[in-house]
C-alpha cells in the first residue's frame, strides 16, 4: 500500500478503533500512512477548524477509499 503519494485525497480511512473521512495523505510507506484531517469544533459559539495528524500502522487499517478525481 506505499503506492499512495503525498497529497492523495482519501474519501475514507477505516482502521481498526476509528474512521476518518476527507483526509489528504502526508507520508505512506510499508510501515503505515501518515494522513491530516480537518474537522470543525464548535465551542462556547466560536466555530473553529482544527487539524490533525494522524499515524495509523498498515495492520490496523481495514480499508482506504481514494477520492475520485475527474481530468
Amino acid at each position: 500500500m506505499a503506492a499512495l503519494g503525498v497529497g492523495v485525497v482519501l474519501k475514507q480511512i477505516v482502521a481498526v478503533s476509528a474512521t476518518w473521512t476527507n483526509c489528504r495523505v502526508l507520508h505512506s510507506d510499508s510501515i503505515g500512512i501518515a494522513f491530516e484531517v480537518e474537522r470543525t469544533i464548535a465551542e462556547t459559539g466560536t466555530i473553529e477548524t482544527a487539524v490533525s495528524q494522524i499515524f495509523v500502522p498498515w495492520t490496523s487499517v481495514k480499508h482506504v477509499l481514494v477520492m475520485e478525481h475527474t481530468l
